[in-house]
């Protein structure tokens, strides 16, 4: 192995970091690249590879995103995406009598694996391919309750391992911070989910979003797997991480550069991302620019 899964390798065995790897979320602005609409995009898997690649070529990138949380997951496991006014990310909505049954080739499932195989083909080795799913605890919720917890994180489960056979070398499992939960629950049930992950050679990462003020004991305790908060907005994880010694990750705001986040300087960090695609966040034209301010460039 070699260059970023190395690296992340490195950071969840609890080795020194020598710098945070750059994960900036292109997936869906790559659309705008060629003025294209962005659900007519997603549906097209040679077109995303040809232009993500372009990307990678032409940018400071360690983790390409693949997906960045179109919510292709949940739609092959059952659930309607909804688009509402059409923007991006659309939301998952679930209903009576879902089962969450990963199925991977219903709705955007396939597109996202095919699109996994054509990019590890053409993308350098050094560079990870990565993928988002949706947290357990977020399917959770958007199914209402008449799912319960351990079917969502089985579900999970059954995506994370199916992208890290097809090339995911990162699978990242975003929560949605303003869901409650009990840290040692989601941890006890989460476990399996991120040791199939492990035996896979692929790096679990668990972003949770916003302020996520009762995810610091889940982010803080152990486990094969690298969390990441929000920089500026979560402060307690901010707290609980930089107390100690374990790796973990950022996500700026696009625009947004390293040097504006003080955790990023405490030698701890393994990861920069995004707190969400820069469609819409980033014109076009300052794509570059914002790849760029990540890496404090």
């Amino acid at each position: 192995m070699a260059g970023a899964p190395a690296a992340l390798e490195a950071a969840l065995a609890g080795r020194p970091v020598e710098r945070p790897l750059l994960a900036p979320l292109l997936a869906a602005v790559a659309a705008e690249v060629e003025e294209l609409d962005v659900r007519a995009f997603l549906a097209d898997a040679g077109r995303r590879s040809r232009l993500l690649a372009d990307l990678v070529r032409a940018m400071p990138v360690d983790v390409l995103v693949v997906d960045s949380g179109s919510g292709w997951d949940a739609e092959a496991m059952g659930l309607v995406l909804d688009w509402g006014d059409g923007t991006y990310p659309p939301r998952p909505r679930g209903g009576p009598g879902v089962a969450l049954s990963f199925d991977p080739a219903r709705g955007g499932g396939a597109v996202v694996l095919d699109l996994l195989g054509r990019l590890r083909a053409v993308v350098p080795e050094h560079v990870a391919l990565a993928v988002t799913l949706t947290g357990p605890a977020t399917l959770a919720a958007a199914c209402g309750p008449g799912v319960a917890p351990g079917d969502a994180v089985a579900a999970v489960l059954v995506a994370a391992r199916t992208a890290a056979e097809r090339g995911a070398g990162v699978v990242v499992v975003r929560e949605d911070g303003a869901i409650a939960v009990d840290p040692a629950a989601y941890g006890r049930a989460c476990g399996p989910l991120w040791g199939s992950l492990r035996f896979f050679r692929a790096a679990g990462v668990l972003q949770v979003s916003g302020s996520g003020d009762g995810w610091p004991a889940v982010l803080s305790a152990p486990g094969p797997f690298l969390p990441v908060f929000e920089s500026g907005t979560a402060s307690a994880a901010a707290t609980a991480m930089g107390s100690g010694t374990r790796a973990f990750g950022l996500a700026l705001e696009p625009g947004a550069g390293a040097g504006d986040a003080a955790p990023a300087r405490g030698g701890h960090c393994a990861l920069l991302t995004h707190t969400r695609d820069l469609l819409g966040a980033v014109p076009v034209r300052d794509v570059r620019a914002a790849v760029a301010a990540l890496g404090g460039a």
